[in-house]
């Protein structure tokens, strides 16, 4: 049995020291076609991919991936593969990269040969290779940005900031593209965009809050910040009033301002808001219908408030500024649909007030049950047509085919009334 054993025993480790020569074997092969290929690239395209298959195949032997050889190795063909990924690209700006992971890839390669480094001149290799994938790495990321491939290109840039962040501690950090300020900071900006619209707003923080404590001169920087922390109010607010401190007629930092007050339905401070936004971009429509939008709901609450002078005052100017978007845009659906619903709702309102004299069949209770029902029957008419508009713009939205269907059911026409009403039934049953 203690026999058997040692045969078997001799025979793993005979088949253990044959498979890591083996993968000796291949990671030198690799080593000599990554030369063959650099020496004349033209007449041996196929060594470079041989190389690769090579040197992966020799890295799963744990002899060959427990030194730094091989990983350098490994870096360094994929370094090449990148560059002519690259070269393609700059030759037809359509070819479509079919290694989009070779930079990095290459990049922790070689991060694990620094790791693995024993020797300084091995160290030194690594670093030197780690120069060109740091420029793979931003080309691929530019490519991906300018598809609004947003995931990839922040995954390439945020490769290139940690290659920076190696080099940096092994104190060649001067040799990166990102040791000038200059170029570090617009490599965040972009980086940070990447992330901020390739759903990764929690990685892209880092990079906005670095630019914004060196005092960053980008409004997007202020808006994204604000973006990504608003569920904490109190330190978004810091970098919103920051940013519009620093770029009072930014508009994508004005509207941000604005967004937030609709969200918590501070009315007045929106209008202010939103009248300075007017001064920015006076053909913009939506400020119109935002304001118009604004001044509705204040009607709605000075309506409940029997405040029957600052109702009409606001319902005239919520009218007002949705006909001032009709201008700049006459078939403009948003516009459209709000005016229909403001004199629909002006007129839903008095059902309140007429149904206090439904049952006073007096002289004088008649007679203002009367005027309040003509009264309320016209702003029905007068949203008619809006409603009739807006439904052959958006002949499928919920809120005109159901306005539609109460209107002529109040004017009785019933035919009419049903056909809208089938119709809405039909959509929310979908």
């Amino acid at each position: 049995m203690k026999k058997i054993f040692l045969v078997v025993f001799s025979l793993l480790l005979l088949a253990s020291i044959s498979y890591a020569q083996d993968a000796e074997k291949d990671m030198k092969k690799a080593a000599r076609y990554l030369s063959s290929y650099n020496l004349d690239p033209a007449a041996n395209p196929g060594k470079l991919q041989e190389s690769y298959q090579l040197i992966t195949s020799a890295l799963n032997d744990t002899i060959v991936s427990s030194t730094s050889r091989g990983w350098i190795l490994k870096g360094k063909i994929l370094n090449e593969l990148a560059a002519e990924e690259v070269k393609k690209k700059l030759i037809d700006p359509k070819y479509v990269i079919t290694m989009p992971d070779a930079a990095t890839e290459a990049a922790l390669a070689l991060k694990k040969g620094i790791q693995l480094s024993v020797k300084k001149h091995e160290a030194k290799e690594a670093l030197t290779a780690l120069l060109d994938t740091e420029n793979h790495l931003n080309n691929f990321g530019i490519y991906a940005f300018q598809e609004k491939d947003y995931k990839v290109a922040f995954i390439n840039f945020d490769m290139a900031a940690d290659v920076y962040l190696w080099m940096k501690d092994n104190e060649s950090e001067e040799t990166s593209r990102l040791a000038d300020p200059a170029i570090r900071s617009e490599h965040f900006f972009y980086t940070g965009i990447a992330g901020f619209y390739g759903d990764n707003k929690a990685d892209a923080a880092p990079y906005f809050e670095e630019l914004y404590k060196n005092g960053s001169k980008e409004p997007f920087v202020y808006e994204a910040l604000f973006s990504i922390y608003e569920s904490d109010e109190e330190k978004a607010l810091v970098y919103l009033n920051k940013g519009r401190e620093l770029f009072p007629s930014n508009s994508g930092l004005l509207f941000a301002e604005i967004n937030h007050y609709v969200r918590k339905g501070e009315m007045e401070k929106m209008i202010d808001k939103l009248e300075s936004a007017l001064e920015i971009e006076p053909d913009n429509v939506s400020i119109y219908t935002t304001l118009g939008s604004v001044y509705d709901q204040l009607c709605t609450k000075a309506t409940e408030a029997d405040d029957k002078e600052k109702a009409k005052e606001c319902f005239d100017k919520s009218l007002s500024y949705f006909n001032q978007a009709l201008k700049l845009e006459p078939n403009y659906f948003d516009a459209i649909y709000s005016i229909g619903a403001l004199y629909y709702n002006s007129a839903a309102n008095m059902t309140k007030e007429l149904n206090k004299y439904a049952n006073d069949y007096s002289k004088e209770g008649t007679k203002k049950y009367n005027e309040i029902k003509s009264s309320m029957d016209a702003l029905f008419d007068q949203a008619l047509p809006y409603f009739e508009k807006a439904e052959g713009i958006n002949s499928n939205d919920a809120g005109v085919l159901q306005a539609l269907s109460e209107i002529y059911a109040r004017k009785n026409i019933l035919d009419k009334a049903q056909q809208y009403k089938d119709r809405l039934d039909s959509i929310q049953s979908k």
